[in-house]
C-alpha cells in the first residue's frame, strides 16, 4: 500500500494512470525539505544530483521530516503537473532514512544568530538516535526555518546537562494560517560524549517557555 501526501495539491491530471511501464525507475539519495506554507508546497526531496522531486505516492508508515537524509527509489510522473514548482511529481516505491538532521552549536559568540520566534509543541520523543518533534506555528506569507540548537554554557563546566533549544525564524511573517511540521534531529553526538540526559526548550506562542528533560539511556 502507498499513501498520498496530503499537503501536496495537484492542478492537472492529464492521464488517469499514475504509473506507466515505460517510466524509468531511479535510485538516489537526498535531503527532505518541508516547504509547508510556501507557495502551495509541502514535502520536497532535494536530491544529491541537483534535481528535486515531490512525493505524491510513497510507502505506508514512513514520515518525511525536515532535514532528513533519505535513500529513495522512484519514478517521476511527467503527466502530473503540481501546483508547487519546486520539483517533479514522483511515485516513490522505496524510501529509507539514512540519518536525521544535525543540530546547530550555539555559544557565547553566536547565541543570537538564530531567531527565537514562538511555536506550539505538540509532542517530542526519542526514536532510536533521533529526537522527533511535532510542532505548529502561524504564518503563510513567508518561508519559515526551524533549527535545533545546542546551547553551550558561557562558562565551561557550568552545566553537565546539555540544553537543546528549538529555534524558529518566521522572517517577519504576520499571516495567521496554522502550519504543522514534524522534525527529526540527530542525538548521536550527545551519546558519543557519554551524556545521559538533556533538556529541550522552546519559546511558546502564549509567551511561556517550554522545557522538558529527556533520558538518553
Amino acid at each position: 500500500m502507498k499513501q498520498l501526501l496530503i499537503p501536496l495539491i495537484f492542478a492537472v491530471f492529464l492521464f488517469a494512470s499514475c504509473q506507466q511501464d515505460d517510466e524509468v525507475t531511479l535510485m538516489e539519495t537526498g535531503t527532505v525539505v518541508d516547504y509547508a506554507g510556501a507557495a502551495s508546497c509541502g514535502i520536497v526531496i532535494e536530491l544529491d544530483n541537483g534535481n528535486r522531486i515531490q512525493p505524491l505516492y510513497y510507502p505506508d508508515g514512513f514520515t518525511f521530516t525536515q532535514g532528513q537524509r533519505v535513500l529513495v527509489e522512484y519514478k517521476e510522473l511527467p503527466n502530473v503537473i503540481p501546483t508547487c514548482d519546486r520539483g517533479a511529481a514522483s511515485d516513490i516505491s522505496y524510501v529509507e532514512e539514512l540519518n536525521c538532521a544535525p543540530y546547530v552549536d550555539l555559544n557565547f559568540n553566536n547565541y543570537d544568530s538564530l531567531a527565537r520566534d514562538p511555536v506550539f509543541v505538540h509532542e517530542a520523543f526519542i526514536d532510536g538516535d533521533c529526537l522527533q518533534i511535532k510542532l505548529s506555528y502561524s504564518g503563510g506569507c513567508q518561508e519559515h526555518t526551524i533549527d535545533l540548537a545546542r546551547m553551550h554554557p558561557w562558562v565551561t563546566g557550568s552545566s553537565n546537562i546539555p540544553t537543546l533549544e528549538i529555534r524558529h525564524n518566521a522572517n517577519g511573517d504576520m499571516c495567521e494560517a496554522l502550519f504543522t511540521k514534524e522534525l527529526r534531529f540527530d542525538l548521536t553526538p550527545l551519546k558519543q560524549e557519554g551524556k545521559t540526559e538533556f533538556v529541550l526548550t522552546a519559546k511558546l506562542a502564549d509567551g511561556e517557555d517550554y522545557s522538558e528533560i529527556f533520558d538518553l539511556n
